[in-house]
């Protein structure tokens, strides 16, 4: 089956509903963990999705990825829906950075897992060990190709994980808090790779975190989620500044913006998000103290 949807779009959700009790007792005593969600993702975009714990950001990546079947709704995947004929073939179009990568990284040694997925798409040697390179110098894993996976720090972990989904090639790709369980200088490398594989190499992606400092650094889109449905989506300036939609949604703005929210309102100036926002309010604070 297929739709009319932009070439464009890699993915359209329509009033996607989901319960893990909907087939209970009391099935009808509850509320959705995914209620009547609507989302479109378009090619190149890196759409951020924040929002408390339990508000079924995790779960909209599993029905995403076809791990779950909604209740109602549809979910197409490049124009074709996700249904009981396609959900089995989905990892073809989409792949999942899992939160632990203990729970993502299976094989003894990083090539073999980067090589995993290739392997099962049935592909000739060559053409695998292509792709296995490839991804390992992106990912920047190359190094490690012969280390045992025990052997990995967490930030080593997410880079291999990482190398092992871009060596499937999948059009759109999901990652559950990947700063989770990083120290900051891991989390500046997973930012940097996040954008170059989307600026440099086209990819998609849709990122959960409650990492609001990444969300500022890596969003073309900010999608803000309570109780099972999205209650803003927008440009990440407008999203990430806009205080009391965050508080609402029980987030924080980056602490950058909290720490010059004041300085900028007061001159009537937009609050700044990122670093070289925050240096020319400083600017011109200073310029307006010089006698």
């Amino acid at each position: 089956m297929t739709t009319n949807t932009s070439a464009d779009t890699v993915l359209d959700c329509r009033n996607l509903t989901f319960s893990y009790h909907a087939h209970g007792a009391h099935a009808h005593d509850h509320t959705h963990e995914i209620d009547h969600l609507n989302l479109t993702v378009r090619r190149g975009e890196v759409v951020v999705v924040c929002g408390p714990n339990g508000c079924g950001k995790s779960t909209l990546l599993k029905l995403i990825m076809g791990a779950l079947r909604p209740l109602h709704g549809e979910i197409h995947l490049l124009g074709q829906a996700l249904d009981r004929k396609t959900r089995t073939e989905a990892f073809r179009r989409v792949g999942l950075l899992f939160q632990d990568p203990n729970d993502q990284l299976f094989s003894t040694h990083v090539r073999a897992d980067v090589a995993y997925g290739p392997t099962n798409l049935d592909l000739a040697p060559a053409e695998i060990d292509a792709r296995v390179a490839q991804a390992m110098e992106l990912a920047h894993v190359t190094h490690l190709a012969e280390r045992p996976i025990h052997q990995l720090s967490y930030g080593e972990m997410r880079r291999v994980g990482l190398a092992g989904l871009i060596a499937m090639r999948q059009p759109l790709l999901l990652l559950d808090e990947p700063s989770a369980f990083l120290d900051p200088s891991a989390v500046r490398q997973v930012v940097d790779l996040i954008r170059d594989l989307n600026t440099g190499h086209g990819l998609t992606f849709i990122v959960v975190t409650h990492h609001m400092e990444m969300a500022a650094q890596i969003a073309s889109r900010v999608v803000v989620m309570r109780k099972g449905t999205i209650i803003a989506d927008g440009e990440p300036h407008a999203i990430l500044t806009d205080a009391a939609l965050l508080r609402d949604a029980r987030l924080e703005p980056p602490l950058l913006t909290q720490v010059f929210a004041n300085a900028a309102n007061a001159r009537g100036l937009d609050v700044p998000l990122t670093v070289a926002e925050a240096t020319a309010l400083l600017d011109q604070i200073n310029a307006e103290a010089r006698p």
